[in-house]
């Protein structure tokens, strides 16, 4: 399978380059310690060895020898002493070949640090809709720019420009492009300053909902002052919650975290929550459950299998697979964050297999396929989706597609529907320019068979992505359409 790159026709060096834009404005935390050529490629070479040691998948969508050549590319590109910000923009091209979202790299810590709390960012809150951009919210008291707005120019850059810009040198898993755009448009403030535009204040145009394009000047605002000015909500939203609409004859369940720790801090017991949720089906007679996992991800596929038993009507599981390339930890696993529990238990857990994989143990109880329970809900079921759904919550779209249970609605889910790897990250600190590489160490291969290419996310049965009018509204466009629909239905 070839992967292909974001910005096609762009070479892998001005790929590099291009996030280099801006970076003679303002000195800021991005202008700090520069490192010599030779510390650059020291470090390079720890990561290339790492990587091609730990990564559970690193060659599906790029050879090992063009792999190599790339990442000699960006050591000779390093002639001159560099900041961390810098190299990491000359690593771009390398991660977008390997084509994994959980393969990355961080600046040092002080450094990520003071971008996110310390420099003035652009204080607004986008939605990316079709080429375009526009105004969720304005994170200040005076709400100059409406909500809906649609954007024409940031300081006299295109607001598509910057769209396509930053969407090119994202990162995710092949080719899933729609991620790709959901990034740029969660962390605009953040990209801008980091690849664009390092200016305090900003010339926005825009043009409202309703109304004539005009102009606005907005100071930036650093991530402290944001959490000042914007006014707190009612309480903290659960990250598990259930409702039953009597008049609809539907329960809606949201589900905003696959993590336990999550839950159970937010006092959630899943095992307690979902049996509880089967008696309350029952009791209210519900006929249809919609299951909204927008924006949720979290690498426990434990929690997607307890989440499929309450409507599962045949045997289930999550995974036909697990591979990891490595039974004992690489060779600088000094300078790596430590896994004991993971490494103490792979050469029990792993068999050999080909092309330098090992796979688990054909008797691992996570292999098994799982009855489905007595009382399980037979309704109709909606699972509704959007391209931040990840991980395990990915997987229960898979899973609950593939099983023939769901209709699903929404967006192209941000995990790959074939294979993707994730679940234990090795995090290797490199000595010199203090660099974080992730590395994910386990490849999970998805039961089923994908819906659409093998080289992007479980795509929905009814696509409905962001509609400008409803950030004027504030109303969520998606839900009251699906319910609209389910009472049409009944």
């Amino acid at each position: 399978m070839t992967f292909r790159t974001p910005a096609a026709g762009l070479s892998i060096l001005s790929l590099a380059l291009l996030p280099m834009v801006g970076s003679a404005q303002a000195r800021g935390p991005l202008e700090g310690q520069r490192h010599y050529p030779e510390h650059v490629a020291a470090d390079l070479e720890l990561w290339r060895s790492t990587l091609h040691e730990a990564h559970a998948d690193p060659y599906r969508h790029v050879t090992k020898a063009a792999l190599d050549r790339a990442i000699d590319e960006a050591i000779a590109a390093a002639r001159v002493p560099l900041t961390a910000a810098e190299v990491t923009d000359l690593l771009t091209p390398v991660l977008q070949l390997i084509g994994d979202a959980h393969t990355r790299v961080d600046l040092p810590a002080t450094v990520e640090r003071s971008l996110r709390e310390q420099v003035p960012l652009l204080p607004l809150a986008v939605r990316a809709v079709g080429p375009g951009l526009y105004v969720e919210e304005e994170l200040k008291g005076f709400r100059s720019i409406p909500s809906g707005s649609r954007i024409l120019s940031i300081n006299g850059r295109s607001a598509a420009g910057i769209l396509d810009t930053l969407a090119a040198i994202a990162l995710s898993d092949a080719n899933d492009s729609l991620f790709r755009v959901r990034q740029v448009e969660r962390d605009l403030p953040y990209l801008l300053y980091r690849h664009l535009d390092r200016s305090p204040t900003f010339t926005i145009a825009f043009e409202p909902p309703s109304g004539r394009a005009r102009t606005e000047q907005v100071m930036g605002l650093t991530g402290e002052e944001v959490r000042r000015s914007v006014r707190p909500e009612n309480g903290p939203l659960l990250p598990w919650s259930a409702a039953h609409h009597a008049d609809h004859h539907t329960t809606w369940l949201s589900l905003r975290s696959f993590h336990t720790d999550t839950l159970l801090n937010a006092g959630i017991k899943p095992e307690r929550f979902v049996e509880d949720l089967r008696r309350d089906l029952k009791r209210d007679r519900s006929r249809v459950l919609v299951i909204d996992v927008r924006g949720a991800a979290g690498s426990e596929l434990a929690l997607a299998e307890l989440v499929h038993s309450i409507y599962a009507l045949k045997p289930y599981r999550v995974v036909q697979d697990m591979t990891v390339r490595l039974t004992a930890p690489p060779k600088h696993y000094g300078l790596c964050e430590p896994l004991p529990e993971f490494f103490a238990t792979l050469a029990a857990n792993y068999l050999p297999g080909d092309h330098g994989r090992y796979h688990l143990r054909p008797d691992d109880p996570r292999l098994e396929f799982l009855e489905p329970q007595p009382n399980a809900f037979d309704g109709k079921v909606y699972v509704v989706c959007d391209a931040f759904t990840r991980e395990a919550a990915a997987a229960l779209v898979m899973m609950a597609r593939r099983a023939g249970r769901a209709s699903i609605v929404g967006e192209e889910v941000g995990t790959n529907s074939l294979s993707s790897c994730g679940g234990r990250i090795l995090r290797l600190r490199t000595p010199n320019t203090g660099l974080v590489f992730h590395i994910p160490l386990i490849r999970y291969v998805y039961e089923g068979t994908p819906r659409g290419p093998l080289d992007r996310g479980e795509l929905p049965d009814h696509v409905f992505g962001v509609d400008a009018r409803a950030l004027a509204t504030g109303r969520d466009l998606l839900r009251d359409a699906l319910m609209e629909m389910i009472i049409e239905l009944q």
